[in-house]
C-alpha cells in the first residue's frame, strides 16, 4: 500500500512539474514588439538583464529550464533581432539561435547631394565606421537593406556598383555625340537634369536643351548648378547670385560644371545618354510642375511672362 501511495505521489508531482514546465514554455513573455542587440561575447545572464530592461519578463532560471528541456542545442548568435509581441521563451531562444537578424533600410533619395548623404549616413542606426568625404553623383538612389554592424563603406560600395551598372547599361546604347565624351560627363549632365525637373516625362527634352546648348557653345545657364555652388536651395537663389564667380556658375562658365551636383536617378542617366532630338534651346517653369520649351530667346521671354503671370 505504501509503495502504491509513493508511486502515486511521484506521478502526481511529475504531472504537476510537467504542467508547470509546459505552462512556462507557453507563457508570453513580452507584450510589445521589441528590438534587441546581442553583442559579441554576451553571456546568457547578461542577455536576461537586457531582456528585462526591454520589459521582456523572463528569469535566468526560467531561461535555463526551457533551454534544457526544449532547446538543448541552441546557441546565441550575434546581431540585432526583432522580437514580436506574445513571443514565448522558446520562441526567443530559437530566434537568437537562427541568426535571422533584423534588416534595416537605408534610402538614398533622387536628387540628394553629398551633404545630404553624409548626414543620412551619420544618423543611420547600426552603421559603423567613418567616411571622410563623399563624391557626388556616383551612388544610385534606391532603398538598400543592411544589418547592425555593417560598415558605411560597404554600403557605399554597393551603391556605387549599382550606379555603375546603370551607367554601363545606357552607355552601350547611347546616342553618340561630341558633347558627352565619358560616363562621368554623362553623370554630370544627369545630375543637372535630376535637379531641373521632377517630371520623368520631361527628362529627355530637358537633356536635349543642354545638349543643343553644348553643341552651339552656349552657356548652360542652369540655376541649379549656381545654387549648388553657393550651397543654397534653388528657392533662395536671387538674380545677383547669377554673377557670383565659382566653378559651378554656368551663367559665367562654358560647358559642364566640374562634377555632378546630385545623385541622379536611372531616368536622368537615360535622358543624358539618350536625349530627344529637338531644336529647343530654352525652358522655363510653367508654374504647374512642368516646363515650357522654346527654340528662340523671343519665345523664351514670352514663356517667362506666362510663368510670372501664373506666380501671381
Amino acid at each position: 500500500m505504501k509503495i502504491k501511495l509513493f508511486c502515486f505521489f511521484i506521478i502526481f508531482i511529475s504531472l504537476l512539474t510537467l504542467i508547470k514546465v509546459s505552462s512556462l514554455n507557453n507563457r508570453h513573455i513580452c507584450q510589445n514588439d521589441s528590438l534587441i542587440l546581442v553583442n559579441k561575447g554576451l553571456n546568457e545572464k547578461q542577455l536576461i538583464k537586457k531582456l528585462n530592461k526591454l520589459n521582456i519578463e523572463v528569469s535566468y532560471l526560467e531561461w535555463k529550464i526551457v533551454k534544457k528541456i526544449f532547446n538543448p542545442n541552441i546557441s546565441i548568435k550575434y546581431g540585432e533581432y526583432f522580437i514580436p509581441k506574445y513571443s514565448t521563451i522558446s520562441d526567443l531562444q530559437k530566434k537568437l539561435d537562427s541568426g535571422k537578424t533584423f534588416v534595416r533600410k537605408f534610402i538614398l533619395i533622387e536628387g540628394w547631394n553629398a551633404r545630404d548623404l553624409k548626414e543620412k549616413l551619420n544618423s543611420s542606426v547600426g552603421l559603423i565606421g567613418k567616411v571622410k568625404s563623399l563624391k557626388e553623383g556616383i551612388y544610385k538612389p534606391d532603398t538598400y537593406n543592411y544589418n547592425w554592424g555593417d560598415t558605411k563603406l560597404s554600403l557605399l560600395k554597393r551603391m556605387e556598383d549599382e550606379q555603375n551598372k546603370i551607367l554601363d547599361k545606357y552607355w552601350s546604347v547611347r546616342s553618340k555625340n561630341q558633347q558627352i565624351k565619358s560616363k562621368y560627363q554623362a553623370l554630370i549632365l544627369a545630375s543637372i537634369i535630376e535637379k531641373e525637373t521632377n517630371k520623368k516625362s520631361e527628362t529627355k527634352l530637358v537633356s536635349s536643351v543642354f545638349i543643343n546648348r553644348l553643341k552651339k557653345n552656349i552657356r548652360l545657364q542652369s540655376d541649379v548648378t549656381v545654387a549648388y555652388g553657393l550651397n543654397i536651395s534653388g528657392e533662395k537663389l536671387v538674380k545677383k547670385n547669377l554673377k557670383t564667380k565659382n566653378n559651378f556658375n554656368t551663367y559665367i562658365n562654358f560647358g559642364l560644371p566640374p562634377s555632378p551636383i546630385s545623385y541622379p536617378s536611372e531616368f536622368s542617366i537615360e535622358a543624358a545618354l539618350l536625349p530627344y532630338k529637338s531644336d529647343y534651346l530654352f525652358f522655363v517653369s510653367d508654374g504647374e510642375g512642368g516646363h515650357r520649351f522654346s527654340k528662340t530667346y523671343k519665345e523664351h521671354k514670352e514663356n517667362i511672362k506666362l510663368w510670372l503671370k501664373n506666380k501671381k
